[in-house]
């Protein structure tokens, strides 16, 4: 009996410590990479910082795809800090900025090929003119409605809030950042004017509003998060160059998460070691 009860103990020893360390694996992440594309294009005129071809975007899902990381959407982040899901051991979340053209001609063909989930954050009011006007801009042609509805049906593509009218930085616009001189209560109005109104189209469209409010240019200011939290985001998207620490029971964890800038020229899998 008691050659039974030591093995016991003994064996109570070596499991438990196991038992606390996947017990805190599955309370935080702590290792979260958001890596950040805008343009895909196949003009070398307009590689660079903010642009990169199509085979180096197909180059980093094959990585994907080989190095055991799992692509998940900003819904599966939330899900898994309210509670309400798990996260795969190694997670990684892939945005695109502005709601260009190529994430539907490159991107969103690509994903359906890896089975991969994107993130597109996109600005409501240059979608309504080129839904309306059925304009066509060679260097910088945006989404249209029908569009981003065919990529929200395929699953794979998330649409996210990019402000409506507040990116335009040719129109003087300041991103979601104070003004000067503004007071608090009028930057909270103005800033929930426009997202909300963005908040709406994209509901109109696809039956559900964006979780998730990506910061124009990064601009921000003290309490923008806090105006976001009150008009019912759960979380945001910065421009910070860092990885990311999620923790379930603490929802303040997904405001301004950090993004890894992914530019021309070099590969995910440099990118990722650069910024480890």
């Amino acid at each position: 009996m008691k050659k039974r009860l030591l093995t016991l103990l003994l064996l109570t020893a070596l499991i438990l410590p196991g038992i606390a360390q996947t017990t805190q694996a599955i309370q935080t992440i702590t290792d979260l990479p958001i890596i950040m594309y805008h343009k895909v294009t196949k003009d070398p005129a307009q590689l660079g910082k903010f642009a990169i071809t199509p085979a180096e975007l197909e180059a980093d899902m094959q990585f994907i795809r080989d190095s055991g990381y799992q692509a998940v959407t900003m819904q599966a982040l939330i899900d898994f800090v309210h509670g309400a899901g798990k996260l795969p051991p190694k997670p990684l979340v892939l945005t695109f900025d502005d709601g260009y053209f190529s994430d539907y001609h490159y991107v969103y063909p690509l994903a359906r090929q890896y089975n991969i989930p994107v993130v597109s954050s996109i600005i409501g009011k240059t979608t309504d003119e080129y839904t309306a006007e059925g304009r066509e801009d060679i260097i910088y042609p945006h989404l249209t409605w029908p569009q981003i509805e065919e990529m929200a049906r395929s699953g794979l593509v998330e649409t996210q809030n990019h402000g409506y009218d507040i990116h335009c930085a040719r129109c003087g616009a300041s991103g979601a950042a104070r003004r000067q001189g503004e007071d608090y209560e009028a930057y909270a109005a103005r800033l929930g004017e426009d997202l909300t109104r963005l908040q709406r189209r994209i509901e109109e469209h696809l039956g559900t509003a964006p979780t998730t409010f990506t910061y124009p240019f990064g601009a921000k200011s003290e309490g923008s998060d806090a105006v976001l939290q009150s008009l019912g985001f759960s979380a945001s998207l910065s421009v910070r160059a860092q990885r990311n620490t999620l923790t379930r029971g603490e929802p303040g964890c997904l405001f301004s998460l950090g993004r890894i800038l992914r530019p021309h020229g070099r590969s995910l899998e440099q990118i990722l070691e650069s910024a480890a």
